[in-house]
């Protein structure tokens, strides 16, 4: 037969393809990648990262691709530096830029540290309660605030129901704090990945995590000067001691001259704690209704910390001729929410608690010498744009709290700053500081919120103010926005003593409206340094 050129053509390249094909007994090298070490146990920490190393064989390629498979447990960059981010185990892996070969490392997170999660309910369910029955749940007092402004007892006051505790208990979590008001409960426990449990529950709207691990803070500068007499003041200005000044730059001395001094009123000083304040000789005076800590981890809400000491001074001290504050007779609950070793937002969960238990027994006037505007926590950070008078937890915690006709005033802090909460809220008095010729403070905070309000709404003694120190041993002259709060608290409480008939917000209304600059407010006065006689006179006018 004979064979046409094109057949002959296919049948050649068929020889040389069979003649050219590799023997069977020849191997290929195989590409091959490895991670040096090949598993990893890590603790849990923070700015630490542990470096993997990948080898590659047999390819003309080196570049790989690193990736977790539990970024949750465990991260890692483009070189392979791996950094734990919470107990477990995961997988971390190198894959060869063309993906023909991998390799795995076993990351092991461990873990000693415990978890504050912040529960949002979707709702409080049934608590068995009902707001017509309130004095199973509130004091005759509260009741009696509320009737006295026209306020009613609703739903917002109801606990939240003990089976949704049982609930989140069961889960292995242990309840360190809750609010009714906003329908939020705080647990505690060492398992990162209980969250994921708690969020299954069905009335559990979100988890937020709020505390992890606790860093030194410190919270207020201190500076101490020498005491000198001033003879200017008048023998009727001896009254007052030291605390002159605290008390003069406002014409407080105007109402207590009138016999109001703040009797029957009750404050809250929700601060750090209150160290040696039962043995002080110079608070032996004071009216202390009751001391309580929302701090889960200490319950002593006398504790290590002066802070609280120094505040309730300024108002409750009680000893004419050496020093007198600005409500020397009102009664005080002394409530501690600040954990002076950690900056977590977890304490605005106490501070929340704590308002929400003030309420309870009766208290007409909260003083809080706290702040919140930074964070220890990364994944939490304090936002401007947040800090609008409605969205942060004690901001809002504030505002009910203002429902619920109490009178709040909250320090402006000492940042030269935008204020923190829950000052931001437009229902609290936030106080800067001033020196007692008026001039501002260099350390006040100001500014305006996101909504276009001025704050602070006033100002008082901050600079220099006289306080009464946990020995009691002599006077201390202290610097700071903590100071100027409980000195106009003490104040307000006085003027509503003369004139019950006013509501909390009508309070706040007439305080601005006494102030030196109400008709021109400017930064960083607020509405400026309220005069006591001006707002006497203004009360009587409502």
């Amino acid at each position: 037969m004979k064979l046409n050129s094109i057949t002959l053509f296919f049948l050649v390249c068929i020889f040389f393809l069979v003649e050219c094909k590799e023997p069977d007994n020849v191997l290929k090298e195989t590409i091959t990648v490895t991670i040096t070490p090949d598993s990893l146990i890590i603790p849990k920490t923070d700015f630490v990262s542990w470096r993997l190393k990948a080898t590659v064989t047999n390819s003309d390629s080196d570049s790989i691709v690193w990736s977790s498979e539990n970024t949750r447990i465990a991260t890692v960059n483009e070189k392979g530096y791996v950094t734990a981010i919470n107990a477990g185990v995961t997988e971390v892996v190198a894959t060869l830029f063309n993906g023909k070969a991998f390799a795995k490392c076993k990351v092991t997170v461990t873990d000693n540290n415990d978890y504050k999660f912040r529960l949002i309910l979707k709702d409080k369910g049934t608590s068995g309660f009902s707001v017509n029955r309130p004095e199973e749940f509130l004091s005759l007092k509260s009741i009696e605030r509320r009737r006295k402004q026209n306020l009613s007892v609703n739903e917002t006051d109801l606990p939240i129901s003990t089976d949704y505790i049982k609930e989140i208990e069961k889960t292995g979590a242990v309840v360190v704090s809750k609010s009714k008001w906003l329908k939020t409960v705080t647990i505690k426990c060492s398992d990162f990945f209980l969250s994921d449990k708690l969020k299954e529950l069905s009335f559990v709207e979100d988890v937020v995590l709020v505390w992890q691990t606790n860093k030194p803070i410190y919270l207020n500068t201190k500076k101490q000067i020498n005491i000198s007499s001033d003879p200017t003041k008048s023998l009727s200005d001896t009254i007052y001691g030291s605390a002159f000044d605290n008390i003069n730059l406002n014409k407080g001395q105007y109402l207590h001259e009138l016999g109001y001094k703040g009797a029957g009123i009750d404050i809250a000083v929700i601060d750090a704690a209150f160290v040696g304040i039962r043995s002080n000789p110079q608070l032996k005076n004071v009216h202390i209704k009751g001391a309580k800590s929302f701090i889960f981890e200490d319950q002593d809400p006398y504790g290590t910390d002066t802070h609280g000491v120094w505040t309730t001074s300024c108002m409750a001290t009680n000893m004419p001729g050496y020093y007198v504050g600005t409500a020397p007779e009102a009664n005080y609950w002394l409530l501690r929410t600040e954990d002076i070793d950690s900056e977590y937002p977890v304490e605005q969960d106490y501070w929340v608690a704590a308002i929400e238990f003030a309420d309870s027994v009766g208290v007409d006037v909260v003083n809080t010498s706290l702040y919140y505007t930074t964070s220890n926590f990364a994944p939490y950070h304090y936002r401007f744009e947040d800090l609008d008078g409605k969205t942060e937890l004690a901001t809002r915690g504030a505002n009910m709290a203002a429902d619920k006709g109490i009178f709040i005033v909250c320090c402006a802090g000492n940042e030269s700053s935008w204020i923190g909460t829950p000052g931001d809220s437009p229902n609290v008095l936030a106080v800067g500081a001033v020196n007692n010729k008026g001039l501002i403070a260099d350390f006040s905070s100001f500014g305006l919120t996101v909504d276009g309000r001025i704050k602070p709404d006033v100002v008082a003694l901050g600079s220099g103010a006289a306080v009464i120190p946990e020995s009691g041993a002599y006077i201390d002259y202290r610097y700071g926005t903590s100071y100027s709060s409980p000195i106009m608290c003490g104040l307000a409480a006085c003027l509503w003593q003369a004139n019950p008939q006013l509501t909390n917000k009508q309070l706040l209304d007439v305080i601005k409206k006494s102030a030196d600059r109400y008709n021109n407010p400017l930064l960083p006065y607020g509405y400026g340094i309220p005069d006591m006689q001006k707002a006497f006179e203004l009360a009587r006018g409502l």
